[in-house]
């Protein structure tokens, strides 16, 4: 009898810490790079490769982590030619935007959706689309410029998975120093 309570004990003790353990450990993740900082459901891992975005060859890097059915990421480069024109640079940024955008939609085969208020954060694109195995994933994207940097910040994943708290500490969490 002393062996079931105490198993009994033992296992309740452990499904309580289970429980308590959030599913989200939120930890700021600052980049040595760019001026831009953010707030990740986990630690994040970073990468570079060298891209083509719609003829604008670029390092891009990349930050990200996948908690709770979710992938978080941002990604960013550097945009800045200092032999043309300030109005010619900006043209060219938001060609990088527009292609990091259509990149993205096009790997997951996506349709924009209308957003309702509460769905998602201001400035932002959502989406439905397929991920690589087939399954039905949502998108949830910022795509912008600060300086000579463009940035994507996304959320793709299971979209029972998205909360409005989830999006609203991602999103909001994002800063550009």
């Amino acid at each position: 009898m002393k062996k079931i309570f105490r198993f009994l004990l033992i296992l309740i003790t452990l499904l309580g810490i289970n429980a308590c353990t959030p599913k989200f450990d939120w930890r700021e993740f600052r980049s040595q790079d760019a001026p831009i900082s953010a707030l990740f459901p986990g630690k994040p891992a970073s990468h570079s490769r060298e891209v083509d975005l719609d003829g604008i060859k670029v390092t891009l890097q990349m930050t990200a982590t996948d908690v709770n059915q979710i992938s978080f990421a941002i990604a960013y480069a550097k945009v800045d030619d200092k032999s043309v024109d300030q109005k010619i640079l900006l043209a060219q940024q938001q060609r990088a935007l527009n292609a990091m955008q259509a990149g993205m939609l096009k790997n997951i085969q996506a349709k924009l959706v209308e957003p309702s208020p509460t769905d998602a954060p201001k400035n932002t694109i959502t989406a439905l689309g397929k991920a690589q195995n087939g399954q039905s994933v949502k998108l949830v994207a910022r795509f912008t410029q600060h300086g000579p940097w463009i940035i994507q910040a996304i959320m793709l994943g299971d979209e029972k998975a998205f909360t409005p708290e989830v999006m609203d500490m991602f999103f909001g969490s994002l800063k550009f120093n």
